[in-house]
């Protein structure tokens, strides 16, 4: 593939990823309630999470916003791109469990207050979608620097 080809292919994937994860982090800043019930629901499992489930979905909100800054900035590509993965890697896990032991959850709280409502199976498909974004992006940028 052209170089320049990559370029632009590599500069979509990370403001596609960019924007996504500044609507995320946003909404859950404006709006987190359905994002902190999972959390909460999930304490049916590790009881400590109750306590801070709040500062959780802050902290993840903040974090998402970090990645999105570094994303669309265009900097520090290879540890953002990582930490987008493991972010998606992680909620895509508590999901799966939910899914795997039958809860019905309707929203997954990803966009919080921006909507973007979907359940178990349209919320996973759509992180597997993201995370094989995020590989390609992270083989594009292993691949231009050979």
């Amino acid at each position: 593939m052209k170089p320049k080809h990559k370029h632009t292919i590599l500069t979509t994937l990370r403001i596609l990823l960019g924007l996504v994860f500044l609507a995320s982090g946003i909404g859950k800043l404006i709006s987190g309630s359905e994002a902190q019930y999972l959390v909460e629901l999930l304490a049916t499992k590790f009881y400590w999470l109750i306590e801070y489930s709040s500062l959780i979905v802050i902290l993840t909100s903040v974090a998402e916003l970090v990645i999105a800054l570094f994303l669309l900035w265009g900097r520090q590509l290879k540890g953002a791109l990582g930490g987008a993965l493991l972010m998606l890697v992680g909620f895509s896990s508590v999901l799966s469990y939910f899914y795997l032991q039958g809860m019905n959850v309707e929203n997954c709280g990803c966009f919080g207050a921006l909507g973007f409502a979907s359940g178990l199976e349209v919320t996973l498909l759509r992180n597997a979608l993201l995370i094989t974004c995020i590989i390609g992006a992270g083989l594009l940028i292993h691949s231009a620097n050979d």
